[in-house]
This record gives structure tokens, C-alpha cells and sequence, in this order.
């Protein structure tokens, strides 16, 4: 889990997903907004289309905010990531490449 200074309060949340821009890739959708800090804030959403099961939205949660803890050179943004199901079948290596490449997407933009 990511200490609290790093993830999205309610009021950013709602913030990012009025205001916010869309990024698509093939396993997730991003919403991103650029926010005033000197480090990015993150949520993550594992709606029930993904699994009936919470326990399996949870892992997927925790396995996406692990990846995220070593992000260390973005700063300034405020994300919110929607997983797709393909998520949930793809082995450490492609988990790990695609958050990366949601990242190094997102340093792009900047």
C-alpha cells in the first residue's frame, strides 16, 4: 500500500475524474490531471466487472500499487487507473511492462 501523502483523497478523486484527461492502453485506462506537488498522488478502481470476487479485485489493487511504490521519477500528477480483466491473467514481467508503460507515458505528457 502506498503511504497516504501518495494516494488520491476523496475530493482529488473526484477532481481527476471530472476534470481529468483519458489515456488509454491495452490492460488499463488512466485518468490523469496535473496537480501542484512535487509528487504524484495515485488511485486505483477495481469495479466489479473485473471479478465478482473482492479478494481478486484486492490482489490486483495491491499488485498495482506494489509496482506503483517504485515509481519514483514522476512528480506532479494525479492518476486514477482502471484496470481492465486482461489484468488479471498476465504474469509479473507484462503486469510489471505495462504499468511501466502507463508511466513512462505519463512522464511524457509532462
Amino acid at each position: 500500500m502506498l503511504p497516504k501523502n501518495r494516494r488520491l483523497t476523496r475530493s482529488e478523486y473526484w477532481q481527476v475524474s471530472t476534470q481529468g484527461r483519458s489515456l488509454t492502453q491495452p490492460d488499463l485506462t488512466v485518468k490523469y490531471l496535473p496537480n501542484q506537488t512535487d509528487r504524484s498522488r495515485w488511485a486505483v478502481v477495481t469495479s466489479a466487472k473485473l471479478s465478482k470476487l473482492a479478494t481478486v479485485r484486492n490482489q490486483l489493487r495491491r499488485r498495482i500499487f506494489r509496482q506503483l511504490a517504485t515509481v519514483t521519477d514522476l512528480a506532479g500528477w494525479d492518476v486514477i487507473i482502471f484496470p481492465r480483466s486482461s489484468m488479471l491473467n498476465l504474469v509479473d514481467e507484462k503486469f510489471n511492462a505495462a504499468v511501466d508503460q502507463m508511466v513512462s507515458t505519463l512522464s511524457g505528457l509532462a
